[in-house]
């Protein structure tokens, strides 16, 4: 974790640099160090109760911008993303070596995720403090502080397959190791479980929607992750049957409104430097995956318009799918610019969570009357037993949940492949994510990871 501050130091001397050239340009002398800045901010500001909504905020901003860097390379991995440019590292993904660390995408990604981490304990650390003075204007800001740590620990879990979590700037500080990942599931329950109680003590239903929907996703995302550790191959029983995450998903379902979804959408003002929208939508290096959609002939760099552009078909329909069609038109088009929305909990979600773990339990009644409700609210016709149920769960799970981080697991516990994967690839062989990447193993010589080396078990 330590080259994002390092970095933070470069630009801060930058800056010093700056000014120091117009107080000179103003006729003060060059040695002059006694000089009152009114704009200068101190670490001790940060510990007066006053900025938590601020600080609180600037958490969510630093979330959102890295979900903008991290799903590039994440969902390029993975088949909902194809490479339809020149740079070659994009294409390197999209043919499967997720587990390569000099990957310039995963190397970009990395430490802006490695900042929300650190900044979501910081904040948290902050926001207790204030709660405990009894000085916190709002606890409103608690409860969301402990949603953004949740998800960003969520998401480290769901797309890397090692991390390094430590307090301080400065110091080098071991990986947890790819064997020890569900600690982040743990650690974001544990913050969802703080999050509810200040929710309800608010009464903020919408609060309570977000927590216990991402709780669901958590509980659902580790036994998920467990399904595919140690052996790293599609398990014989893929499914996941949770009982806290299903009750999680019911109870949440029971705050939803069926057209729920919570998401993180980005502004100009908090988008990484290699953004994905902005490498579909704008440079068009990126595009839907082949499977997913047509190519305009005369541009292959997009798709074609409207459901033209649409090659998924729904299988019982038989047409286009009108969810994936959707989902498309609000990520992966021109049209939307750089400023792609990040679902990250939605009632869509937990009927899924619930369908799966009544599939698993041979409850086939209510995984028929779970699914059929998700496919209502697109007026598809209702699944009857055909095609199997294992295969509409997937499909379903696969539009519905299209551009949200869900995929590759998705693919490996089912044993399916992207048709773009290599057959030499990383994805190819073993269930394999984001690896800890070349920057921090460079800055950070307590991971023990050599700087150019993907890992053994993605072999």
């Amino acid at each position: 974790m330590l080259h994002h501050f390092r970095g933070t130091l470069r630009r801060t001397a930058t800056i010093a640099a700056t000014l120091s050239s117009v107080v000179v340009m103003g006729g003060c002398n060059l040695f002059d160090t006694d000089i009152n800045n009114p704009n200068a901010v101190i670490d001790t500001a940060l510990d007066d109760a006053a900025g938590a909504t601020t600080l609180v905020n600037g958490l969510g901003g630093s979330l959102t911008r890295t979900f903008t860097s991290v799903y590039g390379p994440y969902t390029a991995a993975s088949d909902e993303l194809t490479w339809s440019g020149s740079r070659e590292f994009w294409k390197l993904l999209d043919d499967g070596d997720i587990a390569d660390p000099v990957n310039e995408y995963t190397d970009g990604a990395y430490p802006q995720m490695s900042q929300t981490r650190w900044l979501a304990n910081f904040t948290l650390e902050k926001m207790e403090g204030f709660d405990k003075a009894n000085t916190l204007r709002n606890r409103k800001d608690l409860a969301r502080a402990y949603i953004y740590a949740a998800i960003t620990y969520i998401t480290i879990g769901e797309m890397f397959d090692d991390f390094v979590i430590g307090s301080n700037r400065t110091e080098a500080t071991a990986n947890v190791g790819p064997a020890n990942m569900g600690i982040m599931f743990d650690s974001a329950i544990v913050y969802l479980n703080k999050g509810l109680v200040v929710a309800q003590a608010t009464s903020d239903q919408e609060l309570q929607r977000q927590v216990l929907g991402l709780r669901a996703r958590a509980k659902f995302s580790k036994a998920a992750w467990a399904k595919l550790r140690p052996a790293r191959t599609a398990p014989a029983d893929p499914y996941v049957n949770d009982a806290g995450a299903t009750a999680d998903a019911q109870a949440a379902l029971a705050l939803m409104a069926t057209t729920y979804r919570y998401r993180l959408t980005p502004t100009a003002n908090n988008l990484a430097g290699i953004n994905v929208g902005f490498e579909m939508n704008n440079r068009g290096e990126l595009r839907v995956g082949t499977e997913y959609g047509n190519a305009d002939p005369a541009r292959p760099i997009v798709l074609l318009a409207g459901l033209a552009g649409v090659k998924l078909n729904d299988p019982i329909s038989g047409a286009p799918d009108p969810v994936l069609a959707r989902a498309i038109d609000e990520c992966c088009r021109p049209a939307v610019g750089n400023n792609v929305p990040f679902t990250v909990t939605s009632w869509r979600e937990m009927q899924l969570i619930a369908a799966e773990a009544s599939l698993a339990s041979g409850n086939t009644a209510d995984f028929t009357t779970r699914i059929n409700a998700v496919r209502a609210l697109d007026n598809l016709p209702a699944w009857a037993g055909t095609p199997s149920a294992q295969a509409i769960l997937i499909h379903e799970r696969r539009v519905n949940l299209f551009f949200q981080g869900r995929r590759l697991t998705d693919l490996y516990r089912f044993g399916q492949k992207d048709p773009r994967w290599l057959s030499t690839a990383s994805t190819s062989k073993k269930a394999c994510f984001l690896p800890i990447s070349y920057i921090e193993r460079q800055a950070n010589p307590a991971t023990g990871l050599t700087s150019t080396s993907r890992a053994d078990y993605c072999q």
